[in-house]
């Protein structure tokens, strides 16, 4: 007679598990457009600094080679 009773794989907790869903679907949008976000204010102040005193910002490598010589 075929028994009721099933094995259950041990599992790390509903939080952990719950935790390594989220862990393996990334970044979620808000996340990343608050980094954007970020990003934005750093530049635009670093363009205004170098305004300021003159320069313009460097945004390409060949720019921060030339730079480096």
């Amino acid at each position: 007679m075929p028994s009721m009773t099933r094995t259950i794989a041990p599992s790390n907790g509903l939080f952990k598990d719950m935790e390594d869903d989220d862990n393996r679907r990334g970044p979620e949008r808000d996340e990343t457009d608050a980094f954007h976000q970020l990003v934005c204010r750093l530049v635009a102040d670093g363009d205004a600094r170098a305004a300021k005193a003159g320069r313009r910002a460097r945004r390409t490598l060949a720019q921060m080679r030339r730079a480096a010589r």
